[in-house]
């Protein structure tokens, strides 16, 4: 194949992600605006909208390369995008600056996202109809209990918040806010939404078509591409979004952030995606669902000691274990080459 070609796929594959980065971010602005000018609490956007937002660039990729089979970059992508948001994002977070992590996250969204992880392991290491252990599936009708429990968890973070949210100083901000919302223009909003949503659907084909097209002439599995260079293009939103909240004092929404979008790929994207087609676990994967559990359990005791913070150690730690997966696929893909047959 010419080199040409390749470098074809390359650049396919560089413009649709750029187009999901860009159609991430004017979802964003457009959801968290509207979301400010109903009176929404801010940690609530931060668990729910922000999340979602960044997590709309795995959607619209996965839901595309579902409609062309090809789950092992479905798959990939989002147990890549999940390990690549809690050891790269976080670790380099707490890098920048020890994260503070917030009671409410600790008490409850960091539980909820340690639940989302082991259920979907759960189901995709059941044997195949046939029986046989060595490889799984995520079917449908997984995915339709993975959705169910994706609304338990919604209710429950908004359940909290809102519980958390009896004082009278926000209360305050609410009633002030009332007849604001009333003259307020949702017209702006609506539209970086729905642009948003058109640039992370064209964005998704573009970068499937590149991802694809990419592995096939390098000889990779689909699975490695979604797990390395695509997991961690859509997971860029993350780490943009945890950077700037570090940069700007806001720490704990950077975890928020992360453990948000952790769960909404599970139990919503990936839900989601099986329902268009089962996702089959590639050779290899159970060991990188092994590492995104690794990587959510070093988180949960990080967070609750140092006074809740996770330290820049403990960010040194998270990285190494991202690091050392990324050498060790990278490691199985060339190992064959110039082995005898």
């Amino acid at each position: 194949m010419p080199m040409s070609q390749m470098l074809g796929y390359i650049m396919v594959l560089g413009v649709g992600v750029a187009v999901l980065i860009a159609g991430g971010e004017l979802l964003v602005r457009g959801a968290v605006t509207l979301a400010d000018r109903l009176g929404i609490k801010p940690v609530v956007i931060g668990l729910t909208v922000v999340a979602f937002g960044t997590s709309a660039p795995e959607l619209a990729l996965n839901f595309t390369a579902a409609l062309r089979d090809n789950t092992g970059l479905c798959y990939g992508n989002i147990v890549g995008s999940n390990i690549a948001n809690v050891g790269l994002v976080l670790g380099l977070c707490a890098l920048l600056k020890p994260l503070k992590v917030a009671t409410s996250v600790i008490r409850r969204e960091l539980p909820l996202m340690l639940i989302a992880t082991f259920v979907t392991m759960g189901l995709l290491i059941l044997p195949t109809d046939s029986g046989c252990w060595s490889a799984g599936a995520l079917t449908g009708a997984e995915g339709g209990v993975m959705l169910a429990l994706f609304l338990v968890v919604l209710w429950m973070i908004f359940q909290g918040a809102r519980r958390e949210s009896q004082s009278e100083s926000y209360e305050a901000e609410v009633r002030d806010m009332g007849a604001a919302v009333k003259r307020a223009a949702f017209a702006g909003p609506c539209v970086l939404v729905l642009v948003g949503m058109a640039g992370l659907v064209f964005g998704g084909r573009l970068s499937e078509m590149g991802a694809s097209g990419l592995a096939q002439e390098m000889g990779i599995s689909d699975g490695v591409i979604g797990l390395t260079i695509v997991a961690l293009a859509t997971s860029l939103p993350e780490l943009v979004t945890s950077v700037i909240a570090v940069r700007r004092g806001h720490v704990d929404l950077a975890v928020g952030n992360v453990v948000g979008s952790n769960i909404f790929n599970l139990l919503f994207v990936l839900a989601l995606t099986s329902m268009v087609h089962p996702i089959d676990v590639p050779t290899g994967g159970r060991v990188e669902l092994a590492v995104m559990a690794l990587l959510s359990l070093l988180l949960w005791p990080m967070s609750r000691t140092g006074g809740s913070t996770v330290s820049r150690l403990e960010g040194l730690t998270l990285l190494a274990v991202y690091a050392g997966l990324m050498v060790w696929i990278v490691m199985q893909t060339v190992a064959p080459v110039g082995v005898a047959p």
